[in-house]
């Protein structure tokens, strides 16, 4: 009977403990139908998942993003342009835009990011470069900065080219950058947006969200999206890159060459959830919070603020304890002036002997360096040494002088002495001569 017991006890605690047990451990990634994805976190950049993530496949329209990027770098918002082209003359997706028209570079952001107008595309490469050509030069330039290794442009808005090429790693490299800007993210959440074509009174555009991810009336509505970008050709096939964030925490996620819309749509929903769920993201340090300090000299510490959030994330069945701790570079400042929240060092931070990331560190203080402070310092650093060497310094002189003095004294002496003795023959001879007459 006991027996009996003991056994049913173990299999009552089975129940409730597996199932404890297995809702920590990593969970199967779903099956997608596009033929490269890639899911990154944006904070620190590490792939939590991927398929094919290297592969070079076609990106079609989700290449206006890094457009959009390019122009934020290099234009205002306010900013007026005037078209070069009919929007008849462009292949593909356009707003309707025709030659002559002025509008600003927020409106053809809009038509950009919103209609995936490619008329709008070609007009922002024309105003920022003067060439489409010259566009791509900096499009491609600005992939490689940003690590997107594999990735070729060769136009501003995604049209089929044999050499216009991404893979999914890539292009969530881009939308990780993307989404940095406040005004790109402002732009990607705009629902449906009146183009008033600035030298022409009679003539609007409207444009409306085709993201359906970000819309409420959608079947396809994800609440987390912050930002994303479809794509289409019959080459290059459904293509997406979006950004979604839950808790505080980003991730972004990339899809290449998807045949069924409706399953991508799906597949994306299921991959965002695959890293919410799957994960945790944790922050070590954040922006303008002090993590360290530096020694200037005996007098002055500086205290060291992070100038940039630092995260790091991991599978929630691995061990979140870790112990970070930071790397100083070794920089002499004693001679140096610096204001409070400059930069003056950079630090590499390790997460469990691991290094995780760089930081540039800034000083917490300002300082204003003087050479008194260095008359200052090496007296207190030499303070007993100072005293005890002046004390002994005053005692030799002093003996010296006293040693010279009487040394003079004494040759007075002698010389006087000398004068006296000198002086004694001729006192006899006058007092002879005297006595002898």
């Amino acid at each position: 009977m006991k027996y009996i017991l003991k056994v049913l006890n173990i299999l009552i605690l089975s129940l409730f403990l597996f199932p404890a047990i297995n809702s920590y451990a990593l969970a199967t990634p779903p099956e997608i139908n596009a033929e490269g994805c890639t899911l990154m976190d944006a904070s620190t950049g590490k792939i939590l998942y991927s398929k094919n993530s290297d592969k070079l496949l076609e990106p079609a329209s989700t290449t206006k993003v890094m457009t959009a990027l390019i122009t934020l770098e290099n234009c205002s918002l306010d900013e007026e342009v005037t078209v070069q082209e009919d929007f008849t003359k462009v292949d593909g997706t356009t707003i309707g835009l025709l030659k002559g028209d002025i509008v600003t570079i927020k409106d053809l952001l809009l038509g950009l990011l919103l209609e995936s107008g490619n008329d709008a595309a070609n007009a922002l490469a024309c105003h920022v470069s003067s060439s489409i050509e010259d566009f791509s030069v900096l499009m491609n330039k600005k992939a490689k900065e940003l690590g997107a290794l594999n990735t070729h442009f060769k136009n501003p808005s995604g049209l089929p080219d044999p050499e216009h090429l991404t893979t999914s790693k890539d292009l969530s490299l881009i939308m990780r950058e993307a989404i940095k800007n406040k005004e790109l993210l402002n732009i990607c959440n705009v629902k449906c947006y009146e183009i008033k074509i600035k030298n022409d009174s009679s003539r609007t555009i409207w444009v409306n969200n085709k993201n359906h991810m970000i819309n409420p009336m959608s079947k396809y509505y994800y609440p987390y999206t912050i930002a994303g970008k479809n794509g289409y050709t019959t080459k290059a096939n459904h293509t997406y890159t979006i950004s979604a964030e839950k808790n505080g925490h980003i991730i972004v996620a990339s899809f290449l060459n998807a045949l069924d819309k409706n399953k991508n749509f799906e597949d994306m929903k299921d991959i965002l959830n695959y890293g919410f769920d799957n994960f945790d993201f944790i922050n070590l340090y954040k922006e303008g919070q002090q993590i360290d300090s530096y020694k200037i000299n005996e007098e002055l510490t500086v205290p060291l603020i992070a100038t940039k959030d630092i995260d790091y994330v991991v599978p929630k069945d691995e061990n979140k304890n870790a112990t970070p701790h930071i790397d100083i570079e070794e920089k002499n400042l004693s001679k140096t002036s610096f204001n409070k929240g400059d930069v003056i060092l950079k630090g590499n931070v390790y997460l469990n002997n691991e290094k995780l990331c760089s930081v540039d560190l800034a000083s917490a203080i300002s300082r204003q360096y003087d050479i008194k402070d260095d008359i200052k310092h090496f007296f207190n650093k030499y303070k007993t040494n100072l005293i005890v060497g002046g004390s002994v310094l005053g005692i030799s002189l002093l003996g010296i002088s006293t040693y010279l003095i009487e040394r003079k004294k004494k040759k007075k002496r002698k010389k006087k002495l000398l004068e006296i003795t000198s002086s004694l023959p001729k006192i006899n001879d006058n007092f002879n001569k005297r006595i002898n007459k």
